[in-house]
Parts: C-alpha cells; sequence; structure tokens
C-alpha cells in the first residue's frame, strides 16, 4: 500500500456533514448501524454483527488501516452518525473506496456528498490518479450514489467478489482527476 503522510489522520468537511477519524466511543452506533438488514446484505460486515465487532472495527481496525495507507472515516452531521466512508487501500495511485449509510440517512444525498469529499481529498491530496469502487448492480441505492458523486460505470465484472461464501458480479465504477467538478465535494 503506498503509504499516507505521517501522523493524525484528517477530518474532511462537506457540505453539512465531515468525515472524521473512527474514535472507541463510536462503537454503539456502529453496533447499532451495522444491525441493519441492508448493510449486512450489501457490504461485508459479520453476520450476526456484534458489539465486539464494532470495537475492533473503530478501534484496532480503523488505526491499523490508517497505518498502511488506507483510511477509516465516521461520516457525521448535526444528528450524528449517518455512516462510514473508506479507503481500503491506495496502491500506485489507485484507489478503491466503499461505503455504508445508516437507514435514516439515506435518499439525502448524504453519502454521495460523503464519497466526493473523500475522493476529492484522495485525488487532489494524496496523489491518487484513480478511484474505483464496485457495487452489486441489484444495490441501486450504491450505483445511484456513485454516479451522483460522479463515477463512471465502466463495466461488469462477473464473480469479482465473494460476498457470504458466495461469488458475485459487481459493477465497475472509477473517478479520475478530469471528472472532478470545480468547487464540488
Amino acid at each position: 500500500m503506498d503509504p499516507l503522510p505521517a501522523g493524525d489522520q484528517p477530518t474532511l468537511r462537506g457540505a453539512g456533514l465531515r468525515l472524521r477519524p473512527w474514535r472507541d466511543d463510536d462503537a454503539d452506533a456502529v453496533a447499532a448501524a451495522c444491525q441493519d438488514p441492508e448493510i449486512q446484505r450489501w457490504t461485508t460486515v459479520p453476520v450476526p454483527y456484534r458489539h465486539e465487532d464494532a470495537a475492533f472495527f473503530v478501534g484496532p481496525l480503523a488505526r491499523q488501516t490508517w497505518a498502511e495507507g488506507g483510511a477509516l472515516f465516521a461520516v457525521e452531521g448535526a444528528g450524528g452518525l449517518l455512516g462510514s466512508m473508506g479507503l481500503h487501500h491506495l496502491v500506485d495511485g489507485l484507489g478503491a473506496v466503499g461505503y455504508w449509510t445508516v437507514p435514516a440517512a439515506r435518499g439525502r444525498g448524504v453519502t454521495s456528498e460523503a464519497l466526493r469529499v473523500l475522493s476529492r481529498w484522495l485525488l487532489t491530496e494524496r496523489g491518487a490518479v484513480r478511484v474505483e469502487l464496485v457495487a452489486e448492480p441489484a444495490n441501486t441505492g450504491s450505483c445511484r450514489v456513485a454516479e451522483r458523486a460522479g463515477f463512471r460505470r465502466e463495466g461488469v465484472l462477473r464473480s469479482r467478489m465473494l460476498l457470504r461464501g458466495e461469488r458475485v458480479d459487481v459493477a465497475m465504477y472509477s473517478l479520475l482527476p478530469a471528472d472532478l467538478l470545480p468547487g464540488v465535494g
């Protein structure tokens, strides 16, 4: 993984939200959020999702991810936790991102805005030349998030991801520096 800068993970700001490093005291909110059947259906969170899983995610895993060149962020708004946004790896300028959103925040543009903020940071400050994300084609909400954030759908990768012990097809989306809209995110 290409290293990110030494020091503390930054807080990133967008319209009505911020992406901040996870804290140990976020475990209760993450444990509650990850009980959502849609998060469990479309992501790789453990099922059943226990408080211990949340404590590991917001603590050791988040710190390890930052140390290894990735970044996991809490997406937070005025009402509290809205979701999670993560850079899973950045290698040779290629970044892979993923996210989940709490049910109450869905359909409001929150996740698209958070994805724009993260992607702009990666492409303008972290040296990424391409940001990728994958979503199952049937996960229409996630596909809409990617498209509203400016990502372009490149095609379907057959049997690309292992989810709950089964191989699934995924739609590949990408964002390049030339795709960034001026002043957005």
